[in-house]
C-alpha cells in the first residue's frame, strides 16, 4: 500500500531519535519541524506554536528545547546522506558549500550584524542586518535517471559569527586581540573546520572509496581554504579573472613561484591555449561547454 505524505516524511524524521536525549525531546523536535512546514508567513517558534493548536498551553517547554536541552544538530543531518547516496553512484560525490545571511530586526540579538547584501546592485551597496551561516548541500545527479535537473540536499547548516570589534577608545591590547581572534574565528577557519566533519559523514553513510568534490564561491579561493590538508578531497573554487598566478620557478632557483604572474582573463584571451568541449546538463537537456585546462599552476 503506498503511503501518505505525512507517513512517508515521519519514516524520514525516525533517524532523529538519537541525537535527543528523552523521547519527549524528540516528539518535540519533530512536531516544531513539522509547524515550521505548514506555518504561513515567518516561521518563528511563536507561530509554529500556534500552527500546532498549542496557543493556549505553556509555551515554556518549546523554548527549552533550544535553549536548556543538549542535542547536535548536524547529527540531524546525518540520515539525508545516507538516504541519498544511493543517488549518487559514481566516484565523485558533489557538495556545494556557501554562506548565506537571515535577515534579523531585533537590535538585541547578539550575533547579528551588518553584511554587504548580495542582492544589491553593482553601483550601490547595501546593508543588512542578519545572522551568516555557513551550508552545505548534498548535489544529487538526478539528470542520471531522468530528464531532471540537479538536486541540492542540505548536510550542514552552522552559525558563522563574527568577532565583535572593540571601541575606537579602546587599548592597544585590546585591538592586537582583536586581530588575532578575527584570524581564528571567520568564515574561511569555520570552511576548514566543516571539510573533515563531512568527509567523516561521507565515510559513515558507506562512501569510502568515492571522493568528495566541494564546489565553493570566491570568498573561499583563499590561502587559508586551499592550503587546509583534505583527505580524498578536491576542491573547485571560482576565482577572479584577475587573480595573480604563476607556475613553478625554473629550477635551479631558491625561488618557489615564478617572478612572471598571469590572470584567468589572460588565459581566456589566449590564442595559443586551446578550447575543449564537454556536455552538461543544465535547464532541462544537455548543453555544450567550452573551458580551458592549464595545470600546475599556483
Amino acid at each position: 500500500m503506498t503511503q501518505t505524505l505525512l507517513a512517508t516524511w515521519l519514516d524520514i524524521l525516525s533517524a532523529w531519535r538519537p541525537p535527543f536525549p528523552q523521547q519527549r525531546t524528540y516528539h518535540r523536535a519533530v512536531r516544531q519541524a513539522l509547524g515550521s512546514l505548514l506555518c504561513l508567513g515567518r516561521r518563528c517558534l511563536s507561530r509554529i506554536i500556534w500552527t500546532n493548536g498549542g496557543e493556549q498551553r505553556n509555551w515554556s517547554s518549546e523554548y527549552f528545547l533550544h535553549a536548556r536541552c543538549q542535542w547536535d544538530p548536524p547529527a540531524l543531518f546525518a540520515n539525508v546522506l545516507r538516504r541519498a547516496l544511493p543517488y549518487c553512484p559514481g566516484r565523485l560525490v558533489g557538495v556545494a558549500v556557501d554562506d548565506t545571511r537571515l535577515r534579523k530586526t531585533g537590535r538585541s540579538i547578539p550575533q547579528a550584524f551588518y553584511q554587504r547584501d548580495p542582492l544589491s546592485p553593482p553601483f550601490h551597496l547595501n546593508l543588512v542586518l542578519g545572522l551568516r551561516f555557513l551550508q552545505a548541500s548534498l548535489l544529487v545527479p538526478l539528470h542520471r535517471r531522468g530528464n531532471v535537473g540537479c538536486r541540492a540536499l542540505p548536510l550542514r547548516f552552522e552559525e558563522v559569527s563574527r568577532v565583535k570589534k572593540p571601541s575606537r577608545r579602546a587599548s592597544a591590547e585590546d585591538w592586537k586581540q582583536y586581530r588575532k581572534l578575527t584570524r581564528r574565528h571567520n568564515l574561511s577557519q569555520r570552511f576548514v573546520q566543516v571539510v573533515p566533519a563531512l568527509r567523516q559523514q561521507l565515510d559513515a553513510a558507506g562512501g569510502e572509496r568515492q571522493i568528495l568534490v566541494l564546489a565553493v564561491d570566491g570568498s573561499f579561493c583563499n590561502r587559508t581554504c586551499l592550503r587546509a590538508p583534505r583527505q580524498r578531497t578536491e576542491l573547485i573554487a571560482r576565482a577572479r579573472k584577475h587573480a595573480a598566478l604563476c607556475w613553478r620557478a625554473p629550477q635551479p632557483s631558491r625561488r618557489f613561484y615564478d617572478a612572471s604572474t598571469f590572470s584567468p582573463e589572460q588565459v581566456r584571451q589566449d590564442e595559443s591555449c586551446a578550447w575543449q568541449e564537454t556536455k552538461i546538463f543544465y535547464g532541462g537537456q544537455r548543453r555544450k561547454l567550452r573551458y580551458k585546462e592549464v595545470g600546475d599552476v599556483h
